[in-house]
């Protein structure tokens, strides 16, 4: 018979490993964050701010200019504005990865223009958390990750809950909850 020579050292050990321990190891994910559940709704909201008001103004305007047209039209536009938010931002939200690596932060978004982006935590100077009156409201914040390099010098994630964003600030620092001085 034609069986091919296997040595019992090889044999016994199996498959070989395509990713080298050390790398496995440091590519482990420590945390993934999401978005705020309620993030759309709050999109929603702010949409709606927008498109109110324009269609109100479209409508005087056009009663004024004896225009009729122009209400029913700023209507479906305005419409259609929040059909897209609504559309685009389910789309985003689900879409949206971030992870919080042993050796960095890597985060995945977008809907139509995808980004994959990794920053190693030694390229990481400085972090930022805002929150503005809205967000406050809401229990929202932003993350800024300024980074060393020309490259990505800034790199933002809008719309993680508050604790998280100042949990990930603190790990991408190394401070685990201390003070640095």
């Amino acid at each position: 018979m034609n069986s091919p020579e296997v040595e019992p050292q090889a044999a016994a050990a199996g498959p070989p490993n395509p990713t080298p321990a050390p790398i496995a190891a440091a590519a482990a994910v420590e945390r993934v964050l999401h978005l705020y559940p309620k993030l759309l709704s709050i999109w929603f909201w702010g949409a709606l701010v927008f498109v109110v008001p324009a269609v109100m103004v479209a409508f005087v305007v056009s009663v004024f200019a004896d225009h009729w047209a122009v209400a029913p039209l700023a209507a479906i536009v305005g419409a259609s504005i929040i059909a897209f938010v609504l559309l685009y931002g389910r789309a985003y939200i689900a879409r949206f990865r971030c992870r919080l690596l042993r050796d960095g932060l890597w985060i995945d978004r977008g809907v139509w223009w995808r980004s994959e982006v990794f920053v190693p935590r030694t390229r990481i100077q400085h972090t930022e958390v805002q929150q503005g009156p809205i967000a406050r409201r809401y229990g929202v914040a932003s993350l800024k990750v300024f980074t060393a390099g020309a490259s990505h010098g800034e790199i933002e994630i809008d719309g993680l809950i508050h604790g998280d964003a100042v949990w990930l600030r603190d790990e991408l620092l190394g401070r685990h909850g201390q003070d640095g001085v």
